[in-house]
């Protein structure tokens, strides 16, 4: 393991914990855990965490090349979203945010942190939490670009799409269920002229959602099936 380098700064924070949520989650790696604790430390609830794959490098004592993979194995679990601001064809910025943080959070006072995607500078806001600028934490974005990138729509992130998801989110709802919904009104809709348009957050997450989420969805036909089908088809044929 390389030599930790820690940003000689002070955050403001007396220390963190780490939340029962994460230590007993037989899903997270130790190296898992340490890395929600670290992004949701520098998360000022403003601005989330933008902290490069360079800090967390030479913060964990890592290499570039685990740190990517730790952090894509937190993506692809749904424990983290995370957003790109583009300039050009090029990365910014790169947003990092906790999916459904743990209640209580993990820090005792801190102020914020944030550094570019591309480069090492930092800089500490003295923002400090308070209940009252408590963030929104629902992932609006990373559920409004699955439904675009089912669809071929391109939906913004609207007040009024917001309202809709925080309403089911509040009932228990979470990013999995979203995914369902439309996966399963995609199949059904996508290639139906009429239904298509349907296919839409105002419809697709309003008080019947719960009611499309257990629905039936009819499975994907694999190269086997499609091939057992073809060998089914020709046994009949010849029997004739």
């Amino acid at each position: 393991m390389a030599e930790r380098k820690i940003v000689k700064a002070n955050r403001g924070f007396k220390g963190v914990w780490i939340p029962s949520d994460y230590w007993l989650d037989s899903n997270l790696s130790t190296q898992e855990i340490l890395f929600l604790t670290e992004i949701e430390s520098l998360d000022t609830g403003k601005d989330n965490c933008y902290a490069s794959n360079q800090h967390f490098s030479d913060f964990f004592g890592l290499s570039k090349s685990r740190v990517s993979e730790v952090i894509k194995s937190l993506h692809k679990k749904k424990y983290i979203s995370i957003d790109y601001k583009y300039r050009g064809k090029e990365i910014e910025k790169r947003t990092i945010k906790v999916v459904g943080k743990p209640k209580g959070g993990i820090r005792n006072i801190e102020e914020g942190y944030s550094e570019n995607a591309k480069g090492s500078n930092t800089s500490f806001s003295n923002t400090k939490d308070t209940m009252s600028s408590k963030p929104d934490l629902i992932p609006y974005s990373q559920i409004i670009n699955y439904l675009n990138d089912k669809t071929g729509k391109a939906f913004k992130v609207t007040q009024k799409w917001k309202e809709l998801i925080k309403a089911r989110w509040n009932e228990g709802q979470r990013v999995e269920d979203f995914e369902k919904v439309i996966d399963i009104k995609s199949q059904q809709w996508i290639n139906n002229a009429e239904m298509s348009k349907y296919l839409r957050p105002v419809t697709l997450f309003g008080n019947k959602f719960d009611e499309y989420r257990n629905e039936y969805r009819e499975p994907k036909a694999t190269p086997k099936d499609d091939y057992q089908k073809q060998q089914e088809a020709l046994r009949k044929a010849y029997e004739q």
